[in-house]
């Protein structure tokens, strides 16, 4: 029977309503409500207490866009880790390259994945891959407890309220720096441009104190709120801007030159980290 899913984003000024939809599966694990809905245009969607996390139509510009400028950005990423994630998406797009050697994905909600495998096989395919250790621990406590270094680190997380909110810390990034190799990257969404521009700025600010380069990138996504979607992504040492080595793999969309033109003009740049970008 069909029925209206609305959603109930507290970090947006307006919510999304999604009309002529089934909902096929419904469950609160120990840290939110999951929900699976199929619509007869975005497919499949991911909810996670009440908030739409992926749609089958359309996740790939997302997984792409997170992943691959911080992959190609590295000469030889190995060691990758991802926080959050649980959908597999990020796995994925990251066992896309062949210098990968092992991925830690850290997943607070295992139930997550555990959904995402039986309803969204084809994004979830590579989680159970052999170089994917899964990590059930909240991200920031994982990264407190042991000294890592990893080429590349990756957060694929939820709006920055409730368990996500510390992933978006100064504090946060302070791990991720230590536990970055000499040449490491990070890379983490960070929400809309337009509507959540006091966030992106600092997310900015927090990750140039730490980081050698720091720089804002973007993409358009049709069912996030606010729709012009930001990454923030810092380097110790490449040019995030830059791609550093041959691409190639199948991707629907990531291209050198999409990589290399999503990153925000530096007029804008400069502004959004001084804080006086204003729109």
């Amino acid at each position: 029977m069909y029925s209206s899913f609305s959603e109930k984003d507290p970090f947006s000024p307006v919510n999304y309503n999604y009309s002529d939809i089934i909902e096929i599966h419904n469950e609160d694990s120990e840290f939110q409500q999951i929900q699976v809905f199929e619509h007869p245009f975005f497919g499949r969607i991911l909810a996670l207490d009440g908030v739409t996390q992926l749609t089958t139509k359309d996740e790939f510009f997302y997984h792409e866009m997170l992943v691959h400028p911080a992959m190609f950005t590295h000469p030889k990423p190995q060691q990758v880790i991802i926080i959050g994630g649980g959908d597999g998406g990020s796995v994925r797009e990251v066992l896309k390259h062949p210098y990968v050697e092992s991925v830690t994905l850290v997943e607070m909600d295992m139930k997550v994945i555990e959904v995402c495998q039986k309803f969204f096989p084809k994004i979830s395919e590579s989680i159970n891959d052999p170089k994917v250790q899964i990590i059930s621990q909240d991200g920031l406590k994982f990264l407190q407890n042991d000294s890592f270094a990893f080429d590349v680190a990756i957060v694929d997380s939820t709006d920055p309220i409730g368990p996500a909110k510390d992933l978006f810390s100064e504090y946060f990034y302070a791990l991720i720096d230590k536990n970055l190799d000499t040449d490491g990257i990070f890379v983490t969404q960070s929400e809309s441009l337009l509507f959540h521009l006091p966030h992106v700025t600092r997310v900015q600010q927090n990750l140039k104190n730490l980081f050698a380069l720091s720089f804002c990138y973007t993409q358009a996504l049709s069912t996030y709120a606010g729709n012009w979607w930001t990454f923030s992504i810092a380097s110790k040492r490449f040019d995030p801007r830059q791609v550093s080595r041959k691409v190639q793999g199948e991707f629907r969309y990531y291209s050198p030159e999409v990589h290399m033109k999503a990153f925000l003009p530096d007029s804008i740049q400069d502004a959004l980290v001084s804080g006086k970008l204003d729109w």
